[in-house]
């Protein structure tokens, strides 16, 4: 039954790890996801302060109070 295993095992590497087009849609994956991730932290980075600096500006234009 081991012998059987290891024949098992050995024939999912060949056809998965071995296989260039496999390797070429994970390294894809693993290269693409995390850029998705940090660009989207960063484009609502982005927003936030866009409406950060609009609000400031409106607020400079029309002050609640004199001083």
């Amino acid at each position: 039954m081991e012998i059987l295993n290891q024949v098992f095992t050995q024939e999912i590497i060949r056809l998965t790890w071995r296989n260039p087009v496999f390797m070429a849609v994970a390294i894809a994956l693993i290269w693409l996801i995390p850029q998705l991730l940090i660009r989207r932290i960063l484009s609502e980075n982005y927003k936030k302060k866009k409406l950060e600096k609009q609000k400031d500006k409106i607020g400079k234009l029309y002050p609640k109070a004199l001083k």
